[in-house]
Parts: C-alpha cells; structure tokens; sequence
C-alpha cells in the first residue's frame, strides 16, 4: 500500500460531478484503488452519468498511469436506475472526449456484447454496476470471469441496499466465503472489493487479506 496515495486521495476533488449521487461517497476511494491496482485494464458496466468512471479516470491522468479505460452501457437506464433521454450520453460523450479520449473508450452496447472485446485475462481492475437484481450482478460476473487477469480486483456497488429487489447484498454475502481477501464499505449504498484468489505474488493485494491490520483502517478512513 502506498501510504502518500492516501494523503492524496483524502484531497481529490472530482472535475464532472452530476447526479445521481449514490456513488459520490466513493470517490475518494476510486481515486486511490487505481492507484494501488495500476490496471493495464478497467472495465466499469455500468456508467450512467459517469461520477465514478470519470474519478477513475481523472486519477488516472493525475497519476500519469498507463491504464486504458473502458465505459460499458446502453445510456437507456433500467428499472433502478430508471429510464432516461440522449442527454445523458451526449453530456458523458462531450466531457470524455474533451479530457479523457486518448486512454479510454465509452463502449455504448450491452454487458453481453462488450464481452467479446476483451481477451481472456486481461482486465485488472473490474467494477460492476449495472442492473442490480440478484441474478443481473451474478450474470454479469459470471460473464466476465473469463477476462479477469489472475489476482484481478473487482468492485460492487450497492452491496447496503436490501430495498426495490436490489440483490447486490446477497451475491456479496456468498463471494465473501468464495473471496476471502475482500472488504467493504457500507456507506454510500455499499461497496464491495475482493481480489481473485489466483493472484501471483507481485500481484497480492495486502489490504485485502483477512489478517490485514490496515482494512479496518481503510475502511474507517474511506468512510
């Protein structure tokens, strides 16, 4: 763990922030998780307004990573995030071609088909955050398992809410078993990360691991 990241993070002031606002408690925290990752590739299903990706991907430049991004949705909504116009994607499209098109791409198609774009073990960094049902998030992990690099970190929002069939919880519960190396916030709707249990050494992520003195920390800090 990098512990200046953490200083840094505590500061980090998001250039496109729109609503909704469920996401916006992490922020701090996706700053610094890319910067603890480093991922060849992030993948986030799921972008809506773009509060997340784009903090992910202002880090990114910040930190002068060599990461290439990808922004996965339809920009029609669903039945929790509810439905919504082309002014949407028009405002994501105009902010991201303005700061962020020289390492990242916004992939307007389904979970399903964006799939096929990406070889087999090769997304580092993964954040779930499409449609929230039980059987949607597992879907949608079960589909991308295949191109997750070894050790590869994966992130689920709303993991803390139980209400308007949002199933996120009940996944997380059985990963944790799965998943030992995990931790989660419950502020902000929940977050969830674990790192796969394939990881090679150089890859392990020590504030993950169950005996970590830091993930209390990190957790109290975050939120």
């Amino acid at each position: 763990m990098i512990a200046n990241n953490l200083i840094t993070a505590a500061s980090f002031t998001p250039n496109s922030l729109q609503i909704p606002n469920a996401w916006v408690g992490h922020l701090p925290f996706a700053a610094w998780v890319i910067q603890e990752v480093a991922p060849k590739i992030f993948v986030e299903l799921g972008t809506h307004s773009g509060n997340s990706y784009f903090s992910f991907c202002q880090s990114v430049v910040e930190a002068g990573i060599s990461s290439k991004c990808y922004a996965v949705d339809t920009w029609q909504g669903d039945e929790h995030a509810g439905r919504y116009n082309e002014e949407i994607f028009a405002k994501v499209n105009e902010h991201h071609q303005a700061h962020y098109a020289g390492f990242s791409r916004l992939l307007r198609m389904t979970f399903d088909d964006a799939v096929t774009y990406f070889a087999d073990e090769s997304v580092e960094l993964l954040h779930i955050d499409g449609l929230h049902t039980y059987e949607a998030v597992r879907h949608d992990l079960d589909t991308w398992l295949p191109k997750l690099a070894p050790g590869a970190v994966v992130m689920f929002h709303d993991t803390n809410v139980r209400e308007r069939n949002f199933g996120v919880w009940k996944l997380w519960e059985e990963l944790q078993a799965r998943y030992p190396n995990n931790l989660e916030f419950v502020h902000s709707h929940g977050l969830g990360v674990l790192q796969l249990n394939n990881a090679p050494d150089n890859k392990k992520v020590d504030w993950l691991q169950p005996s970590s003195a830091e993930k209390k920390r990190l957790i109290n800090y975050f939120a």
